[in-house]
């Protein structure tokens, strides 16, 4: 079996377990190459699954196991969609809460985000079945629920580019999603997992009995720790214990990922005041092109120079940007190609570093102006300190 940190197919990872399973797909299932080639969108039926249909969510279970890339079920898994073939479950998506909101419409609109975490179809079904079932999936929500913003990933350590996305028509994010860091330890999973794990409820109540604490009730609210019930003393030995398992671990930097969303309401005067509210809160995502060249696995580097500014990630179409004078990290980090990681290090860091502290709860801001005097300044002290340079000072002194 190919691990996902070897894989370097031209194809992306999930093709290649569609062409692994095709011939036990078609033998489990009594059908013949023939009839599987002529199948079309129109000879499946799409539905919705309620969680209370215990059984078919326990086959969307396996599906999802056995054809999804990921090979697992998501953390907190909300709406379930499925494509039948003679009563043959041969696609499946399924929704769940995001682990970290965008806020893409505004933080007074988190909740009308749903995340698009898994989804499959069988290797013998036709290639534009997952966007019909995508557009489905969305289109009951939109009608059945209030969630009007569906976002996906794409992995690129699959080599993932997000094609059924793009072919559904989605808004392109950039990519600068995802955890940076992959831990291992079979002592908590015999799977690679991110650091969300030790942040977990369950995860705390774990440290709590390795510590001899016991545990109370109104410390946690789900999963969802409530640090204000906790006695400091208690609260400090328990995050030492997480920091202490979280160095205990293996660990691999990962790639980006690719991000995604679309957005629709109920009617199309809905759709366009959601859409002109995401234009408002993201300026900069607006120009976003498509990837379409599946790249190398890389890994992101520590120490990437500020000035670097490749020419695919600036935006294109620049008549709107000055109107804006200040910028989020994200932004900036956006527009530049470099990680936010990178940004906050030359924050908390750097004392020269331009940027604003707006409100109590560090709204960081910079300006674009004084950034980029920053970096130019930035470059010259370089070039000084490398060709051994004098500076204007010297010079003058010299004189």
């Amino acid at each position: 079996m190919i691990t996902k940190e070897k894989y370097s197919l031209s194809h992306c990872y999930q093709y290649e377990i569609r062409l692994q399973n095709l011939e036990k797909d078609l033998n489990d299932f009594g059908l013949a190459k023939e009839e599987t080639n002529n199948l079309r969108v129109k000879d499946f039926e799409l539905k919705f699954i309620d969680k209370e249909d215990t059984e078919h969510c326990k086959k969307i279970k396996q599906f999802i196991e056995r054809h999804e890339w990921l090979g697992s079920m998501p953390h907190r898994p909300t709406h379930r969609f499925i494509a039948t073939y003679k009563g043959i479950i041969a696609g499946a998506i399924v929704m769940s809460t995001p682990n970290a909101f965008s806020n893409l419409l505004g933080k007074e609109s988190r909740d009308l985000e749903k995340l698009i975490s898994r989804g499959a179809c069988i290797s013998w079904s036709p290639k534009n079945l997952a966007s019909a079932l995508i557009m489905y999936s969305i289109r009951w929500m939109v009608t059945n629920t209030p969630y009007r913003y569906f976002t996906a990933y794409s992995d690129v350590e699959a080599r993932e580019l997000g094609t059924v996305y793009q072919a559904c028509n989605f808004i392109y994010l950039g990519q600068n999603s995802g955890a940076r860091f992959e831990y291992f330890n079979l002592s908590i999973s015999n799977k690679g997992f991110s650091d969300r794990i030790f942040r977990k409820a369950t995860s705390f109540k774990l440290y709590a009995r390795n510590l001899r604490i016991n545990w109370k009730n109104s410390w946690n609210n789900r999963d969802k720790i409530l640090w204000e019930n906790i006695p400091k003393d208690i609260a400090q030995k328990l995050r030492e214990e997480s920091r202490r398992i979280k160095d205990s671990c293996e660990r691999r930097q990962i790639p980006r990922k690719h991000k995604y969303v679309y957005i629709l309401g109920k009617s199309k005067k809905e759709t366009r005041s959601l859409k002109a509210r995401f234009k408002e809160h993201n300026p900069i995502l607006m120009s976003l092109v498509y990837p379409k060249i599946r790249g190398p696995i890389f890994t992101r580097q520590k120490e990437r120079p500020l000035t670097e500014r490749p020419q695919s990630w600036w935006p294109s179409n620049m008549a709107k940007v000055p109107e804006k004078r200040f910028f989020t990290i994200k932004e900036i980090s956006t527009m530049y190609g470099i990680s936010q990681w990178l940004i906050y290090h030359h924050i908390k860091n750097d004392p020269t570093f331009p940027f604003l502290n707006v409100g109590i709860k560090k709204k960081l801001l910079i300006e674009l102006k004084v950034f980029e005097e920053w970096l130019a300044l930035r470059t010259r002290k370089q070039v000084q300190q490398e060709f051994n340079l004098p500076t204007a000072q010297e010079l003058l002194g010299a004189r």
